[in-house]
């Protein structure tokens, strides 16, 4: 399956290319126009309306020649002028989706944003304990010494920070896959980024872009999601978690209003859908019928 399956998502288009396109298609409509003028006139002479037009009549093979090299020259039109309405209709696909995907980045980073500002809102706020009564240092002293009797938000200890441990690429694999099958999505997203940076040649690598892709599908991210899916699907062809990874683009491209390529998707997974379980093909056929594929 090409990359040109989402293009999407995450690929600028060069300044001035559709209309320099266009520009190119209104010509050969032009030639295309001229040659048929040429080709009436050619046909009027054959059937003996020289004497309406004023030409000077000639030889019947030159007509048939000249009138088979200008079906020639049409039909060469013809076909130029599909090939750049094709191309055209090509970029103005990728242009939409582009569009889509810069959306969705906008109303991610809108989303990013009012949680932050919640959280920040909801923070608790330390209380002070500093009016203790005259004649009671005692008590105040003992206040004083234990201020997580009166706010017990702060001794909630602080998440660990993540970081790979020291051992071999199998082990810190492990360590990154432990937070994924705990449901921890953040940090298990956070440590199979780092465990692809220090181990970028490990056979581990094709199933750390799976996770990835899918923790981006989870939270919504489709542009991410479909570039980390198209990297495992592209470059580990034999890859295990393949089939599952062309059901997930699949669903992903659904979402960013691009039902054509998840049938091209769905497609490439029904060639290799012998290494699929019951349940994913389930999956597949619902994800087909919600494209509308045929």
């Amino acid at each position: 399956m090409k990359k040109a399956i989402f293009i999407t998502l995450f690929l600028a288009m060069a300044a001035g290319t559709v209309p320099a396109g266009a520009q190119s298609r209104a010509e050969l409509a032009l030639k295309v126009e001229r040659l048929e003028r040429e080709m009436i006139a050619l046909e009027n002479r054959l059937r003996g309306g020289q004497a309406n037009t004023g030409a000077v009549p000639m030889q019947g093979g030159a007509d048939n020649a000249a009138l088979a090299d200008m079906v020639a020259k049409m039909g060469t039109m013809e076909r130029q002028m599909r090939m750049f309405t094709g191309k055209i209709e090509e970029l103005e696909h990728r242009l939409r989706q582009q569009d889509q995907a810069m959306e969705m980045l906008r109303k991610e980073l809108d989303l990013q944003r009012q949680e932050a500002a919640q959280a920040q809102a909801s923070r608790p706020q330390q209380n002070m304990n500093t009016n203790a009564p005259a004649g009671n240092t005692a008590a105040a002293n003992n206040n004083a010494a234990a201020p997580a009797a009166e706010t017990p938000a702060a001794t909630t200890p602080a998440k660990p920070a993540i970081e790979l441990p020291a051992g071999d690429a199998a082990e810190q694999y492990r360590y990154a896959f432990e937070f994924i099958r705990q449901n921890d999505l953040d940090s298990g997203f956070t440590a199979m980024e780092m465990f692809l940076k220090a181990n970028p040649g490990d056979e581990r690598v094709g199933s750390a872009k799976f996770w990835l892709g899918r923790i981006h599908l989870l939270k919504g991210r489709m542009p991410q999601a479909a570039q980390q899916l198209l990297a495992l699907i592209e470059e580990h062809p034999n890859h295990e978690k393949r089939v599952d990874a062309l059901v997930d683009l699949a669903d992903v491209l659904i979402a960013l209003d691009s039902a054509p390529d998840a049938c091209n998707a769905l497609a490439e997974f029904r060639r290799s859908e012998a290494k699929a379980n019951d349940r994913l093909k389930a999956r597949a056929a619902r994800t087909a019928e919600k494209a509308g594929c045929s």
